[in-house]
C-alpha cells in the first residue's frame, strides 16, 4: 500500500511539474516537500496504526510565518476555516498552518490529483489575503541570506 501511495503521489507531482526540494522514505513512512506557487507545501504517507485503514495522506503547509497573534487574525483563522471545501489553517507560534488528512485504502489518482489542487489552490489563496490583510510573511519569502538546502 504505500509503495502504491508513493508512486501515485510522485506521478502526480510530476505531471504538475513539483519538484520535490526534500524527500524522506524509510519504508514505514514517505514524505515529499514541493513549492506550489507562493507556498512550501509537504505531503506525508504515515502509518496510521489501524489494520483496516493502514495510511494516511496529510497535507500541510506552513503558510505564512512570523504572523502577529491577536484577536482579529485568530477570528479570520476561524472565519477561513469555515469557507473553505477540505483542510483547515490553524496557528502556532507565529505560523500559519493549513493540513488536511485522507484515510482511504482506495484513493485514486484522480481523487489524489484533486484534492492536491484543491489544497494548493486554498492555500494559496488564503496565505496571500493573511499576509496583505495581517502582515507576516510567505513561507518562501525566506529571511535575506537564508538558504534552502535538500
Amino acid at each position: 500500500m504505500l509503495e502504491r501511495l508513493k508512486g501515485l503521489l510522485l506521478d502526480i507531482l510530476n505531471r504538475k511539474g513539483l519538484s520535490p526540494i526534500v524527500m524522506v522514505d524509510n519504508g514505514k513512512m514517505f514524505g515529499v516537500q514541493f513549492v506550489a506557487r507562493d507556498v512550501l507545501f509537504s505531503v506525508h504517507i504515515v502509518p496510521t496504526g489501524l489494520d483496516k485503514l493502514p495510511y494516511a495522506v496529510v497535507l500541510n503547509s506552513p503558510a505564512v510565518v512570523g504572523l502577529p497573534i491577536n484577536t482579529d487574525v485568530l477570528l479570520a483563522i476561524l472565519q477561513i476555516n469555515l469557507q473553505i471545501p477540505i483542510g483547515a489553517f490553524g496557528y502556532m507560534n507565529g505560523t500559519l498552518i493549513y493540513k488536511h488528512s485522507i484515510t482511504d485504502n482506495d484513493l485514486t489518482d484522480e481523487e489524489l490529483d484533486r484534492i492536491i489542487d484543491i489544497a494548493i489552490n486554498v492555500v494559496n489563496i488564503h496565505a496571500n489575503g493573511i499576509v496583505n490583510t495581517f502582515g507576516g510573511r510567505l513561507a518562501l519569502d525566506f529571511p535575506p541570506g537564508f538558504e534552502l538546502k535538500a
